[in-house]
């Protein structure tokens, strides 16, 4: 059985989307991110360098958000989740919430988002 650890809120400027307005001014994206590892080991031992580090998973969002641009947020949360699944093998399984808040949209609402989830060794 795996835990699950979490990060919430992480916020980044970029430049993604299908407007030229988009890719010009760029606007904010904001990254929920659950990931699952077997923990017990590392844990009752209490050994970090066993462990994922959350700076490392913020790291590479953020490295992620601020790459090669791209149109959709579903292709942002793709390259997102494939990032930390190549990056840590200790991860299992990986959960993104992709929101984009101020998307172009002519209407009012508060949030528009994807969540990707994605499981080693399935495709």
């Amino acid at each position: 059985m795996s835990d699950r650890i979490f990060i919430r809120g992480v916020q980044v400027h970029a430049y993604h989307g299908v407007f030229a307005e988009e890719q010009k001014l760029g606007q904010r994206f904001i990254f929920d991110v659950d990931y699952w590892v077997e923990a017990r080991d590392y844990a009752r031992a209490d050994d970090y360098t066993k462990a994922v580090s959350y700076a490392d998973v913020y790291e590479t969002l953020i490295a992620v958000a601020t790459g090669p641009r791209v149109k959709l947020i579903e292709a942002l949360a793709e390259r997102a989740v494939e990032a930390l699944l190549d990056r840590f093998p200790q991860i299992e399984k990986v959960r993104i919430e992709l929101h984009k808040p101020s998307a172009p949209i002519a209407g009012v609402l508060s949030d528009v988002g994807v969540e990707v989830v994605r499981v080693r060794g399935e495709d």
